[in-house]
Formats: C-alpha cells, sequence, structure tokens
C-alpha cells in the first residue's frame, strides 16, 4: 500500500524516480510496522497507531525526500501521510479481527488453571484379571 500510494502522489504528481520511491517505502513500511502495528497498536489500539503512523510517514517522506533531492517535499509528505493513515485505520482493523485474534486462540492466557481428570486403577480386579490368565 505504501509503494502504490507513494508511486502515485511522487511519482505522479511529483516526477521522483520509482528507485527513490522503492527505497523510502521500504524504510517507511519497516519502522512503520515495527513501531507502529507491532509495539503501539497491541498496547495502545488503533487510534494511536494510526496517529503515531501518520506523524512517522510525514516525517520519514519530508526526511528521506530531502535527502534524496532538493525538492520541498512538504505537500507531498502530507497527501501521502493523509491517504496511508486512512489506509492503516483499516489495516489496522484487519489485523484486530483476523492476526491478533488467531493468536489469542493458539495461546491461550498462562493464568488458565485446570484440573486433571483422568480414571485411576482399579488394583483389585486388575490382580482378578492377572491371576485368571495364569
Amino acid at each position: 500500500m505504501t509503494t502504490a500510494v507513494l508511486w502515485i502522489v511522487m511519482g505522479g504528481i511529483f516526477g521522483i524516480p520509482l528507485t527513490e520511491i522503492l527505497l523510502i517505502s521500504v524504510l517507511l513500511t519497516g519502522v512503520s510496522f515495527i513501531v507502529g502495528d507491532l509495539w503501539i497498536y497491541p498496547k495502545a489500539g488503533n487510534l494511536a497507531a494510526t496517529i503515531s503512523d501518520f506523524c512517522l510517514i510525514l516525517i520519514g517522506i519530508w526526511v528521506l525526500g530531502g535527502l534524496f533531492t532538493q525538492l520541498d517535499f512538504g505537500e507531498a509528505a502530507m497527501t501521502s501521510a493523509v491517504i496511508l493513515a486512512v489506509g492503516e485505520w483499516f489495516f489496522h482493523r484487519y489485523m484486530d479481527t483476523q492476526v491478533f485474534e488467531e493468536q489469542a486462540s493458539e495461546n491461550p492466557p498462562e493464568r488458565n488453571l485446570q484440573t486433571e481428570f483422568g480414571s485411576d486403577m482399579d488394583v483389585k480386579s486388575d490382580a482378578k484379571k492377572a491371576k485368571k490368565k495364569k
């Protein structure tokens, strides 16, 4: 999603080469996924993770775009960050219903205490059966 949005906004509107768009996209995706989706989202929820993703993308495009070219990336950064933040909102909802729920069902909480049920051996009837076989 990041690559597609950056390619349309930065490549189509501002004429940035595809190699720079791919590099910015890979860096932003990695940082945004680790910080926003895996660290902030499980602890603080969808709104906080979306806001953090917006800020990371805005600052990331502005800084990385400025490193690669001499253009002012304020407008491109803001446009891309808004579009990607909306996409991240829906991605977080997907993660909540599909990814985190499956992990929760695979790994039940540790505090779930259960007793073990088993059958006891009847020593007398087992001894009688052993004598009959001999």
